[in-house]
Formats: C-alpha cells, structure tokens, sequence
C-alpha cells in the first residue's frame, strides 16, 4: 500500500473520492432536513423527535424533498462508474496529467451538478452532468490507450 500512497494519481484519487462522499453525506443530510422544514416523517417511530405539527408522509414527497432525492439519486449512480474507474485508472499507470484532468473535472462537476440541481438551474444542470460524463469517458480512453500501448 506505501507504494501506491504514494503514486500522485492514487493521491488525487483519494482527495476527490473523499470530497465525493462527503457531498453525499451532505445531500443525505440536507433530505430529512427539507422533510423537517415541511413537517414532515416517513417512518413511525420518527413521531418521537418530530416537531409537534409533523405529520406523517404517506405518498409524494413535498417537491423540495423529491428535489434533493433526485440530486442525491444522480450523484449515487455515478459514483461507483468514477470509484471503480478511477482505480483502473491508477492501476494502469495512465498519466498523471489525465487523472488531474478527469478526477479534478469530474469531482468539480458533480459538486456543481448538485448545486444547480437543487436551485433549479437549467441549462447548466445538464451542462455540468456531461461535463462530468466526458470525464468518465476521457478516463476509459487514457485506460484503454495505458493497457494497450503496454
């Protein structure tokens, strides 16, 4: 493991796959704190630590809270695509340079993709997303061109 703490893409990998969590920890977060805005709950026994007026959710969401799911959603799916890539990526000693490029833009792209997701922001919601999906397909590119030049 010392060998790979130290190649500069596993690093880069590590900083931006932690930042990626985190902003999924944040939406997940920010969803019961929506449902708390619109006294709302979905389980039972959250009765206890809802306020008073709380009621329970039985159907749809409140919009503001499908909102946050739907960001929350977007980001889960792509998350395995750019964990499981990104190690390949490394793995094939890709260049440095692309991984700066790919693992920096795509964590910079979902961030955004969030923050507009959640204030409604369109086009650049969709902008961002492919910005993000590009990254993905530049990292398969430079895998597939380290595997096979070696």
């Amino acid at each position: 493991m010392s060998m790979l703490s130290a190649d500069p893409s596993f690093k880069l990998l590590a900083i931006c796959s932690c930042v990626l969590v985190l902003e999924s920890l944040v939406l997940a977060g920010i969803t019961p704190a929506k449902r708390a805005k619109h006294k709302g709950f979905i389980n039972p026994e959250d009765n206890r630590v809802s306020f008073g007026e709380a009621r329970m959710v039985d159907g749809a969401e409140h919009p503001e809270v499908a909102r946050v799911q739907r960001a929350h959603r977007n980001l889960l799916e792509s998350l395995p695509l750019f964990f499981g890539l990104g190690l390949v990526y490394v793995l094939s000693g890709a260049p440095v340079l692309g991984a700066q490029v790919c693992f920096i833009g795509f964590t910079v792209m979902r961030v955004l993709h969030a923050i507009v997701y959640l204030n409604a922001v369109q086009p650049w919601r969709t902008i961002f997303y492919a910005l993000g999906t590009f990254c993905l397909f530049g990292m398969i590119a430079l895998i597939l061109r380290a595997v096979l030049a070696g």
